[in-house]
């Protein structure tokens, strides 16, 4: 097994990717939460999801400049927050702090109509396994901001959004949704047991996943379908985020999944996978049976190592086989010599 090891820039506290330094208004928002957070959250060590926890750093920084340092699973490659805050001090964050300060919350009409595109995506991917239930059918979607995503769902259907933020939810409400305040832990409020469960960029921010997703099967029946949208590694190396490993890390991710890891964690939950892809788009089936633990750390580190060093070629466009196509090769070597022909 060879141990990750990642540049010293995953180790540097003070500088902020580009990307991170959008505006200096927003950055002042970043160091406004920061020193909150040191001031009035209380943090708690995350476990591995496998129970094993045989781990080492691989990184004490994220994207925004400040500590926050990760481990990574020698026995199943999880990547994992070392320390999280506690249930307390997380709620809080999401009800006070997480739109404010990634800008979502000044217009949730605005919010509303970027998840309403969104959608199409998550009705195309799963419409060939929901269009066979019969209509209405019940539809809940976990921790999903203005309850956009449902869009497509919600004309005849009963559709449910679960979110902690008043002002999307009372926009989800204007849009004709059903609100809950609240996350996985409210769904005894429902009598119904849904068809779908939409977890669209949820699951990375949970921070009991064991907890989130037993409360979860017991408010499932055999059959039910759950959707998994997140930030996947394996698409790092195809470009995502310019293939910058850095520029997924963030206090609001506690988890960091590839499409094994995943996919091996619903299954040992009892979910069988469906269909999936590297960005993570994931569709899973409640079918009860648990499978075996599977180790992924030599392939998650294999993700990264060839995501840095293409990030550090500055390789703009890879094909299918993972090689650099010869006209983005021929740009980057034309960009550091200028007389190359």
């Amino acid at each position: 097994m060879k141990l990750l090891k990642l540049s010293k820039r995953y180790y540097t506290i003070g500088k902020p990717i580009k990307k991170a330094r959008e505006s200096p208004e927003r950055y002042l928002i970043y160091k406004e939460f920061e020193e909150y957070q040191k001031n009035n959250y209380n943090t708690i060590p995350v476990e591995c999801l496998c129970n094993n926890n045989t781990e080492y750093l691989i990184s004490n920084v994220d994207r925004e400049g400040f500590e926050y340092p990760l481990m990574i699973c020698t026995s199943c490659g999880l990547i994992k927050a070392r320390e999280y805050w506690d249930e307390k001090s997380t709620n809080h964050f999401y009800s006070n702090w997480y739109r404010k300060k990634y800008g979502d919350e000044e217009n949730p009409d605005k919010y509303y109509k970027k998840q309403s595109f969104h959608s199409k995506l998550v009705w195309d991917y799963v419409n060939e396994y929901m269009s066979k239930l019969n209509t209405p059918y019940t539809v809940f979607d976990i921790g999903g901001g203005t309850g956009g995503i449902l869009d497509l769902f919600k004309s005849e259907n009963n559709c449910y959004l679960f979110d902690f933020n008043k002002p999307f939810l009372k926009k989800a409400n204007e849009m004709g949704i059903k609100t809950i305040e609240g996350g996985i832990d409210k769904l005894n409020l429902i009598k119904e047991k849904p068809d779908l469960v939409i977890l669209s960029h949820v699951l990375e921010h949970f921070t009991n996943v064991h907890q989130e997703l037993e409360t979860l099967k017991r408010h499932l029946k055999l059959g039910s379908l759950v959707y998994v949208e997140l930030p996947g590694i394996d698409s790092l190396r195809e470009g995502r985020r310019t293939y910058d490993f850095l520029g997924d890390i963030h206090k609001p991710h506690v988890f960091y999944f590839s499409c094994g890891v995943l996919n091996n964690l619903m299954e040992r939950y009892g979910f069988k996978c469906l269909k999936s892809n590297t960005l993570i788009s994931a569709l899973y089936k409640y079918t009860g049976e648990t499978g075996e633990l599977v180790n992924y750390h030599d392939t998650v580190c294999s993700l990264i190592n060839i995501s840095e060093r293409r990030r550090k070629l500055g390789v703009h466009h890879v094909n299918k086989a993972g090689r650099i196509l010869p006209s983005s090769f021929k740009r980057w070597v034309k960009k550091r010599l200028p007389w190359f022909k």
